[in-house]
């Protein structure tokens, strides 16, 4: 079964929430939560290098298509598969209430 396919557009460009900070512990990065409802929540997210990469990017400035590029440059990637692996990417990070949309790029 494949994924579900989401309705980001590659011109949209998305930001970090403020009160979410990555941490380093024993090689991996987690993200986690200093205030706010995501901190009485106590959840932790993983993130594996790509994903790590990606929330870097997410500056609110740069576009789904440019954070994609940066993937394909510097991950053993295709364009395609990256821009669809960065709109899921996003499209997780924004449910959990991690990112957000500062322009729909429609």
């Amino acid at each position: 079964m494949s994924p579900p396919e989401t309705s980001i557009s590659p011109h949209a460009v998305y930001a970090r929430i403020p009160d979410i900070v990555p941490r380093k512990i024993a090689g991996d990065t987690i993200l986690v939560a200093v205030r706010g409802e995501l901190a009485r929540l106590e959840r932790l997210h993983v993130l594996n290098a790509v994903g790590e990469s990606i929330w870097g990017l997410l500056d609110g400035r740069r576009t789904v298509a440019e954070v994609s590029l940066d993937v394909t440059e510097n991950f053993d990637i295709d364009a395609a598969t990256a821009l669809a692996d960065v709109t899921e990417f996003l499209a997780d990070l924004e449910d959990a209430g991690l990112a957000t949309v500062v322009s729909p790029g429609t």
